[in-house]
This record gives C-alpha cells, structure tokens and sequence, in this order.
C-alpha cells in the first residue's frame, strides 16, 4: 500500500473503532503496512476524532521512528504491531482494541469459542488468549504471534484484543465480528451454554478462513 491511501486506511479504520464502540478515550491503535516494508501507526495519547492524516506516524519494521509527525509518538503498542508484520508477510494491517465483551473474556483469560459460523469463516474458529505481558513490552507481541498463526484475531490476556488482516478496513471488520462472538458467547452462557457448531462447518469455513488468508499473500 502506498503511503497516501494507507494514512487513509488507518485513520478511517481508528476512527471506526470508536463508531463501533470498541475502545474509548484513547486507548486501542490501528495501523498499515507501507509496500517498503515500513509502517504507518497511530499516535499515542491522541483522541481519535481529533486525529488527523498528519498525526499519524510512520516507523521502521523494527519499531524505530522513520518519519515522525511534530509532537507525536508511536503507539506505545507499536512493538505488538511489529511482532506481527514479521511474522506473517501475508498481513497489511494490525488492529488493537478494548471492547468490552473480548476484554471480559481476555481478563477471565478465556477464549471466545466459535459461537457463530462468522467466528469460523472470517475469525479462523475461536479466539484464543495469548500469554499474559506487560502492556506496551515486546512480550506482548511474542505472545500475540504464537497464536495468530491460523486465527485473524487474539485476547491479549488482561488486557484487550488484537486483529491482523490484509488492510485497516478489514482488521476493524475482524475486530467487529470477534466483538460479536464475545457477547454472543457470553450471552449464550446466560442462557445455559451454546452450541457447538458441527464439524462440517468448522472445516468448510475454516478452509474459507486459511484460503483468504493465503490468497491475500499470494
């Protein structure tokens, strides 16, 4: 993605976030990957209907600042961000959120089971909890990569949710869906448990899932 339409992504896919309730004040982070390899972040400390094309920053694979906007810092989650764009090529875009349904399930370190056939179709099946880290370390995103490998989206334990797709518009839809699957799970509960989704459609979505996520690398 070149580097005017991915500010654009980003900043519509942070703003979105905040349209769908998954985060508040300032918290979460949205970002793109730039074909150079480098990657365009959100601030931090910025409110989002404040942010602008120009406030957004741009660093290197190796989180360092490689074009910072005037009074304006990385995301302090940019390491998370890296952690993923390193180890899968296919992705363009990370997406960190703290909506309140996967939060609860992620500070229970809980995964959200595929409650839905969209769990399964565009999430790659439940969503696991990755090991807990210390907010804004590298940790967090060592952790995050070891169980995003077949999945579109992770609980970062205590702490929130991260997405990982081809573009910002379409790590905000996973975002929304696994948001979803929370509070339909969680709903579910309430009301005795779900049901489990039979074994043909966890294979026949499941294929979908890894296809498209092949697809988007090749």
């Amino acid at each position: 993605m070149d580097e005017a339409p991915a500010r654009a992504a980003v900043l519509a896919a942070a703003q979105g976030m905040v349209g769908h309730r998954l985060t508040s004040g300032t918290s979460g982070n949205v970002s793109a990957r730039l074909g150079d390899g480098r990657i365009v972040i959100t601030p931090s400390g910025l409110p989002y209907p404040e942010m602008g094309l120009d406030d957004l920053v741009i660093i290197t694979p190796a989180g360092e600042p490689d074009r910072p906007a005037p009074g304006r810092v990385p995301s302090s989650e940019s390491q998370l961000h890296c952690a993923c764009y390193q180890a899968f090529p296919e992705i363009g875009a990370v997406l960190h959120s703290h909506s309140p349904f996967a939060t609860m399930f992620a500070a229970a370190r809980q995964p959200v089971p595929a409650v839905i056939d969209e769990a399964v179709l565009f999430l790659g099946g439940d969503i696991p909890v990755a090991e807990y880290a210390l907010s804004g370390s590298a940790q967090v995103g060592d952790n995050a990569v070891r169980v995003l490998a077949d999945r579109a989206s992770a609980l970062l334990a205590s702490h929130g949710l991260v997405a990982i797709a081809a573009s910002p518009a379409q790590a905000l839809h996973y975002a929304v869906v696994a948001e979803h699957c929370a509070q339909v799970a969680w709903g579910a509960r309430a009301l005795g448990g779900h049901a489990v989704l039979p074994a043909s459609t966890m294979q026949v979505f499941g294929a979908a899932y890894r296809q498209a996520r092949r697809s988007a690398h090749g």
